[in-house]
């Protein structure tokens, strides 16, 4: 069959114009007609889209100019696009291989955003360093006063927060061809990502830090100097009663007041949420009312609860007795100190000798406890 597409064209029209029924013969020449013409249709989108795929390998490192090696090249790399996901990995430029033409955009991020612990304090930016007066010590009067008595003379004892600017710091390398012909999506994602980690890695020392000079102080710390502490009352099992128990009894009456969530970590909000009564219902989603009230994401007790993945595990809080499972956080009473401003920079000139283009960031950012004796740290019985 000729593969001019005039000449089948004229063929196709000839056989639709007859006036008398289509015989057998011609509706099969007919359908023949109309593959050919699609298939050839095919064709020349592909040539089309070779020769531009050619032309553009043409201007980067992929290619020497030799028509047959940029053939070659191309292949290649479309063979690559072609493979399956889990056998392919990004490799650099001297192997022949960037990034598939067609899949720059499904470059995403592993983290939408990262809060955690800053959801449940105080997050505040500074332009330099802090500090801030504090009463180290909570005076009391243990009598009343009589005419012309002396008043009672009680002493407080003052110290001061001191914030410091603990730095992270990341740098991503690309070559200049993708720096160049990468669409906008996959520099905003290398950004973010970038940012991710940084969120995630103070997340992390909010959480669980030295402290002192060295790190932020860490929030989960049953040590930690006036923090209000206490164990569940059953052995090696955590309840929603201990909860309650925490925010009705060990929480001082006088900060109730205050802004508060749980802070905890996935596996230990599971555990609360899967908690049944004596019918088998689940205790915060009570069939019998129907309410979402407890569901994932929502309340327990009427505060919101805050989930970090860097809080210690549920199976680690009932082997270690030390360890909190559960806080809860007065929002005022810590406070997280970023440095002014969070910054990134696109490098074109250290590694320009070599056809590189890195990104870097830094954070600057530290997390001190203000008032620890207005939050409650819960821990699973020994």
């Amino acid at each position: 069959m000729t593969n001019n597409k005039t000449e089948l064209r004229d063929e196709l029209n000839t056989i639709l114009s007859t006036e008398d029924q289509l015989t057998t013969e011609q509706v099969e020449r007919l359908e023949t007609v109309e593959a050919r013409l699609a298939e050839i249709d095919v064709e020349e989108r592909a040539d089309a889209a070779r020769t531009a795929a050619e032309a553009r390998l043409a201007k980067t490192t992929f290619s020497t100019g030799d028509v047959a090696e940029t053939r070659s090249e191309y292949e290649r790399f479309a063979d690559w696009a072609m493979t399956g996901r889990e056998d392919r990995a990004l490799t650099n430029a001297s192997d022949g291989v960037l990034l598939p033409l067609d899949l720059q955009n499904e470059l995403v991020t592993i983290l939408n955003g990262v809060e955690g612990a800053r959801k449940a304090v105080e997050a505040k930016t500074y332009g330099f360093d802090v500090e801030i007066a504090r009463v180290a010590s909570r005076p009391s009067i243990t009598g009343f006063t009589g005419e012309t008595v002396a008043y009672n003379d009680i002493e407080s004892t003052f110290d001061d927060v001191r914030s410091y600017a603990f730095k992270s710091t990341a740098i991503t390398s690309i070559t200049e061809e993708l720096a160049q012909d990468a669409r906008p999506a996959v520099m905003s994602e290398i950004m973010s990502a970038q940012m991710a980690a940084h969120g995630l890695f103070f997340d992390d020392q909010y959480l669980n830090g030295a402290g002192g000079t060295n790190a932020p102080e860490a929030i989960f710390n049953q040590a930690q100097s006036g923090l209000n502490v206490m164990d569940s009352a059953a052995s090696g099992e955590l309840k929603l009663e201990d909860l309650l128990v925490a925010q009705l009894e060990t929480l001082p009456a006088q900060y109730r007041g205050g802004n508060f969530s749980f802070l905890m970590h996935p596996t230990v909000e599971s555990k609360l949420r899967r908690e049944r009564d004596d019918d088998g219902r689940y205790q915060l989603l009570p069939q019998a009312s129907g309410t979402d009230a407890g569901m994932p994401g929502a309340l327990i007790h009427g505060i919101p609860v805050v989930i970090s993945t860097n809080a210690p595990t549920l199976d680690e809080c009932i082997a270690d007795d030390s360890l909190v499972a559960v806080m809860l956080m007065n929002k005022s009473s810590y406070r997280i100190f970023d440095r002014m401003p969070l910054t990134s920079m696109r490098d074109e000139y250290t590694g320009a000798s070599t056809g590189v283009v890195k990104f870097l960031s830094k954070m600057r950012s530290d997390g001190r406890w203000l008032a620890p004796w207005t939050s409650v740290g819960i821990s699973v019985k020994a």
